[in-house]
């Protein structure tokens, strides 16, 4: 009797050693992702964000796939990608799936059924898979969430501003958010949202602050300028995002018509038709420049090729909105110009006025075109601010601990 329990303990040791080395195995050997998401074509924050960190885990040896329903999208938020973006949209170890925008197979009542979709494509390439990974908790989390039910594969959920600052408070999408939250393996979150996604019904030990870093690989001082067809010595200035609701754009372009100076305003958008309902004065018309939403791996160019970069928002209806392109301004080492609202909100609101940016309250026109003024005309005043940003930038971004946390939380839930 003795002897058998002596063998029994034996036994419990050896499989306890073999888990650990099992464990311990899996912790070093790349991994499998999907990601349900945004991804070019689309514009936007969550789009550029998912790119980089896919593109980075990709480098790093894991194999990854995008599951996404980018080519869906309307066209006043695509970006314009051309033949030779083929090589940069998917990269080795990184492949891109899709969702089937020619087919109709639509609902009654009359609907797209893209988060079934998205699922199904999941489902499709689940075999292997350590992790899925979803952006958006409407409707890319509640995809996510079919494909684990289906598969087991374990669930990371990442948050957008519009999930919690407006869809978490629609009476209608709180219990399936809630529930999302709650079932989740890991919650990938910013630390302003913790508190929030815990009443939610997210588990607090699943919760992890990953802070979202710029990849200072592709925005750096040496970024290859774009050719943007302007005169030689005119300055360009440049705004990149929709034109809608709380951007400043009505602001930006009532300063913009008050500078006499030679310049061009470049605006990286959905294209001229966004602005027929504004209103132009006519000496502007002449000094703008209307391009298409281009993918995030143009982006550095252009930033490198504007003497100024402007983020106006102000009174934006989201307010935990804080979008990455001013720090990827800031790690170009261009001038960037911001609106009092924004800069509390972006680099740790470690942005100081007339030093590593400047701010601009918007509504403030006469005020706005002064500021606009000074950079057109003293190129050294932009140099000097963008060298202050960049010294910013090089204290706060980290993109490789920023790739190394994201893995970590994958292996604690594939562990």
């Amino acid at each position: 009797m003795r002897r058998l329990r002596w063998l029994r303990r034996r036994l419990r040791g050896l499989r306890r050693g073999l888990h650990d080395g099992l464990r311990q195995l899996r912790g070093l050997r790349p991994m499998k992702v999907i990601f349900i998401s945004k991804y070019p074509p689309m514009e936007g924050y969550v789009s550029s964000c998912t790119y980089w960190l896919a593109r980075g885990l990709a480098s790093r040896g894991h194999d990854v796939t995008v599951v996404t329903n980018a080519y869906e999208v309307e066209d006043a938020y695509r970006e314009l990608l051309s033949p030779g973006d083929l090589d940069l949209y998917q990269t080795k170890g990184l492949r891109v799936r899709n969702t089937d925008p020619f087919q109709d197979y639509r609902l009654i009542p009359s609907a797209n059924p893209f988060c079934e979709k998205l699922a199904s494509a999941a489902i499709e390439r689940s075999e292997g898979v350590d992790v899925l990974d979803c952006w958006y908790l409407v409707s890319y989390g509640a995809a996510g969430m079919l494909a684990r039910a289906a598969t087991g594969v374990p669930l990371v959920l990442r948050h957008a501003g519009s999930d919690i600052g407006r869809l978490a408070a629609n009476p209608h999408l709180r219990p399936l958010i809630s529930a999302m939250l709650r079932k989740a393996d890991a919650v990938a979150a910013q630390k302003a949202a913790r508190r929030k996604l815990v009443e939610l019904g997210a588990r607090a030990g699943r919760v992890h602050i990953i802070p979202v870093s710029v990849d200072t690989g592709a925005f750096n001082t040496d970024s290859e300028p774009e050719k943007l067809d302007v005169p030689d010595g005119v300055p360009v200035i440049t705004y990149m995002g929709k034109v809608s609701r709380g951007k400043g754009i009505a602001e930006l372009l009532a300063a913009a018509a008050k500078v006499r100076q030679d310049f061009r305003l470049l605006l990286v958008s959905s294209g001229e038709g966004a602005l027929k309902d504004m209103n132009i004065h006519s000496g502007l018309r002449r000094k703008l420049l209307c391009r298409r939403f281009v993918p995030p791996w143009k982006v550095p160019g252009i930033i490198r090729a504007s003497r100024c970069v402007i983020a106006p928002e102000h009174r934006f209806p989201v307010a935990g909105h804080s979008p990455i392109l001013p720090r990827e301004v800031l790690a170009c080492g261009t001038c960037l110009m911001i609106s009092k609202e924004l800069s509390r909100k972006v680099a740790g609101a470690a942005l100081r006025a007339d030093e590593n940016a400047i701010v601009i309250d918007p509504p403030d026109v006469a005020d706005f075109a002064v500021k606009l003024r000074s950079v057109v005309r003293d190129d050294g005043l932009a140099s000097r601010i963008g060298k202050e940003g960049h010294r910013l930038s090089r204290r706060i971004e980290d993109f490789n601990s920023y790739l190394a946390a994201n893995e970590k939380m994958y292996r604690k839930v594939c562990l």
